[in-house]
Formats: structure tokens, C-alpha cells, sequence
């Protein structure tokens, strides 16, 4: 097949639907096409992962061997494909194919596939759900409960969870996005035909480099601060006439922008421009906004493809100069949608003087983002205290995340290291474990301190 037959087929895909037709010629690319005649075998129970295969011709029928027992297990045709799990996890096959018919795949090789991953983030969700969904079907269908699976299913959903959040919020901001350059572009083609001065446009041109230099230096704002700020800014907006100011206020104030800049702004363009300029600027801001914001969605989803990489333990990671407090409010950025609403708080305790670290950078994230997903998990829907501490300890970094939910039973604080266990029904149980193996990658250790009305996570990294 061609190249461009290849693209026809993967077009008629459900999952790969919604990539452009630049992705789809990547694909078929950097695919290897390979041909298996009718009866003989595609994949070997208990070989490891070679890629994901698309099958684009023909008919499969899998089985799985137990003792000198074959047990057909699923059938698969064109349109279908596999090998999704086996590369999240890197385990072995736990089945074996045939050809019934003539067969055809195209097949993405380990490699390959993690930078499809990169190049189309939205397709991270589509596969994790592909796997919890043919895994739970596995088990339905099989005559025996296959234990090793359960965990799979269970995983592959909460990581298809946790992977659609920043990938719908990207997905959101990019369509906003588009609206909005158009307009940006309107409102700068109307002030050019205002017949500014050379120095005018000096001024407006320095207006959107300054907002984003604050943007990029100004720290966190705690919850009310940011509240009152918005306040202030929607209502000096809307004392000069700016349409929308109230909606235009968050995405200005989420720039590092406040009311005494504005006023500066008012000074050196002058009232007769003034209102045409802030809804010039306005929309520009938010432009930027919106830009960080399908940047954060599009490195979530890349880190989450990191950490399925770092549980594996698949590939080494180059190791990076790293500023701690810099990779928690990162974090924090990260599940900023999770920490919305008056019944949660966070709290930092940051000490000044921390010395950097050498470590992973991709690692270090999924750690500090995994035990802030677990002390969310632990708050749930009535809210409570997060709070984040540092301090350096003889030759070691602490870190603790903290929470006064309502703790860890005693009894299972020995299983909480265990791989896919969990207090919580629908959790895939995986956290810790991932963290555990973090850390002690990094030669640091991981302890947990239940006490009454709250759990303490700490992590000690060598300096």
C-alpha cells in the first residue's frame, strides 16, 4: 500500500479520527508496513512489546495458553489495533495471534509510538481508554478470572481519567484561541488606521512585551488575593467603558497585571486612546493566557506519557539542575483545576535557602503532582487543608505534602507501597508505588506518617 492508502485507511479509524492529515502522513511515514500470510502466526504469547499495530487488511483471531490449552480469547479485524497496553506497561503479550485471512498491519515500533504521543497528546485518552476497555472485555469473556489483568484495566482507566482533564483543557483553549487571534488582529488593524505617531507606536508595541514579562515573573496569588485583584481590575475597566471587563479582568490579573500598571498605561497613551488600546490589549492578554494554557495541557499529558515510561522503567532520563519550589508550583499549575473552590486551602512553608537537586526533571514532576493527587483524593469533596513544606536535613532535601483529611488506618499503612492497592474503590492504586520508585531511583527514601485527622507524605532526596 501507499502511502497515501495507508492515510485512507487510518482516516476510517475512530481513534485516530480527529488527527490532522500532517499527523496522519506522520504516521504512515514512520510505520513499518509488514504482511502475514493466512495461517500464520502474528504475535507469540509471552513476547515483548514490539509497537502498536493498526491492522489495515484482513482478519486476526487471538488465544490465550494456559497449560497445552489454547483458549480463544478475541478476534480482531481491519480497523482494529493492538500492542497499546503491552507498551504502556512494557510487559510480554498475554495472548497470541493468527492470521485467518491474508493480513496487512502497520506497525509503530516502541519509539515511534512515544513520539506519536508527543506530536498528538489527545490521542494519550483515546488509547487509555482502548485499553481498560479491551481488558475488562478480556476478562468477561475468559472461563477463569485472570488476576494479573484486573490491575490493567484498573489502571489503564484512572491514567484515561487523569489524562482527559489537561487534554480537554488544551482542547478548549486552542478553539478559543482561534476566535481570539481573530479579533486581536481587528482591533490592531483599527488602531493602526488611527494615524498614530512613531512614538505611539513605540508605546503599544512595548504594551503586550511588558504584560508578559509580568505574566512570567509574577508569583502565585492565593485565592483571595486573586480574587480582589480581579475585583479591582473589572472595576477600572468598567469605569472606562472596556467591553466585557468583568470577563476581560481574570485573564489580565492571571498575567501579573493590576491596577497600577494599567494606570501607567492610561498615562502614556492618553484618554483619547485609551479605550480603543485596552480592548486591543485585553484580547491580546488573553491570547497569551490561553496560549499557557494548552501549553500546560499538551506538558501534563506528555508527563503523564513519562510517568507510564518512568513506571516501566523503559527508557534512562537525562539528569537536570532542578529548583524544587519551581517543580511544586508547577504541580500546583498543573491540577489547578482541582483546587478551585472556598472548601480547600494550600498552604506553602518553603525554606529560602533550599539547594537545588540533580535528578530527573520529567520524574520529579510526576512525584510531586502524584502525592498532591493523593492528598486531593484523601480531602475529597469536603475540602480541607493541603499544605506543602521544605527544609533541608543534614546532606538530604524534605519534602512533605500534607493533609488533614482523615488518615490511613493503621492496619493498612504496611500496604500502601503495594502496586495497584488502594483505599479508594475506583483508584488505580498506582501512586505511591510510582512515587516509591521515583525516589528510590533518585537514592532518596519515601515515608508516610498517619496521624489522627491527616496523613504526611516525606520525601528525602540527596543534595
Amino acid at each position: 500500500m501507499g502511502s497515501e492508502d495507508i492515510v485512507a485507511a487510518l482516516r476510517q479509524v475512530p481513534l485516530f479520527a480527529r488527527l490532522t492529515g500532517d499527523q496522519l502522513r506522520w504516521m504512515a511515514d514512520h510505520g513499518r508496513q509488514l504482511h502475514f500470510p493466512a495461517g500464520t502466526r502474528i504475535a507469540e504469547q509471552g513476547a515483548p512489546a514490539d509497537g502498536l499495530s493498526i491492522i489495515l487488511e484482513g482478519r486476526t483471531q487471538w488465544s490465550r495458553r494456559t497449560g497445552a490449552e489454547a483458549v480463544p480469547t478475541f478476534a480482531l479485524e481491519a480497523g482494529d489495533l493492538f500492542g497499546e497496553i503491552i507498551l504502556f506497561l512494557n510487559a510480554p503479550y498475554p495472548t497470541s495471534g493468527d492470521a485467518v485471512t491474508d493480513v496487512r498491519l502497520l506497525r509503530l515500533e516502541p519509539a515511534t509510538f512515544w513520539e506519536l504521543l508527543r506530536l498528538a497528546p489527545a490521542l494519550s485518552r483515546g488509547l487509555m481508554e482502548l485499553a481498560s476497555q479491551r481488558s475488562q472485555q478480556q476478562q468477561a469473556q475468559e472461563v477463569r478470572p485472570q488476576v494479573e489483568l484486573l490491575p490493567v484495566g484498573r489502571m489503564a482507566a484512572e491514567l484515561g481519567a487523569e489524562l482527559g482533564s489537561p487534554a480537554a483543557v488544551a482542547h478548549r483553549s486552542a478553539a478559543r484561541l482561534c476566535s481570539l487571534m481573530a479579533t486581536v488582529s481587528a482591533r490592531a488593524m483599527a488602531l493602526g488606521e488611527l494615524g498614530l505617531s512613531l512614538p505611539q507606536r513605540s508605546v503599544l508595541l512595548a504594551l503586550p512585551r511588558e504584560a508578559a514579562e509580568r505574566g512570567r515573573t509574577s508569583p502565585p496569588l492565593e485565592p483571595l488575593v486573586r480574587a480582589e485583584r480581579e475585583e479591582a481590575v473589572g472595576s477600572w475597566l468598567e469605569a472606562r467603558g472596556v467591553r466585557d471587563a468583568w470577563d476581560s479582568a481574570p485573564a489580565l490579573v492571571a498575567s501579573g497585571l493590576d491596577v497600577a500598571w494599567l494606570e501607567s498605561v492610561a498615562t502614556r497613551v492618553g484618554g483619547a486612546l485609551l479605550g480603543d488600546v485596552l480592548a486591543w490589549l485585553v484580547v491580546a492578554v488573553s491570547c497569551d493566557v490561553l496560549l499557557a494554557e494548552v501549553a500546560r495541557g499538551t506538558t501534563r499529558v506528555s508527563a503523564l506519557v513519562e510517568g507510564v515510561k518512568a513506571y516501566a522503567f523503559m527508557d534512562p532520563v537525562p539528569r537536570e539542575d532542578l529548583d524544587v519550589h519551581e517543580g511544586l508550583e508547577h504541580a500546583l499549575s498543573v491540577l489547578s483545576h482541582r483546587l478551585q473552590g472556598e472548601r480547600l486551602t494550600v498552604e506553602r512553608e518553603f525554606t529560602s535557602d533550599l539547594p537545588r537537586l540533580k535528578a530527573e526533571g520529567v520524574a520529579l514532576d510526576e512525584l510531586w503532582t502524584q502525592l498532591m493527587l493523593n492528598a486531593l483524593e484523601a480531602l475529597g469533596e469536603r475540602g480541607g487543608r493541603m499544605r506543602l513544606r521544605t527544609w533541608k536535613e543534614e546532606a538530604h532535601v524534605v519534602v512533605e505534602v500534607s493533609d488533614d483529611g482523615p488518615g490511613i488506618p493503621r492496619d493498612l499503612l504496611p500496604r500502601v507501597f503495594e502496586p495497584f492497592f488502594s483505599t479508594k474503590p475506583h483508584a488505580a492504586g498506582m501512586g505511591l508505588d510510582v512515587c516509591r520508585r521515583i525516589v528510590e531511583r533518585h537514592g532518596g527514601d519515601l515515608r508516610v506518617r498517619a496521624e489522627h485527622g491527616g496523613t504526611r507524605i516525606q520525601v528525602r532526596l540527596p543534595v
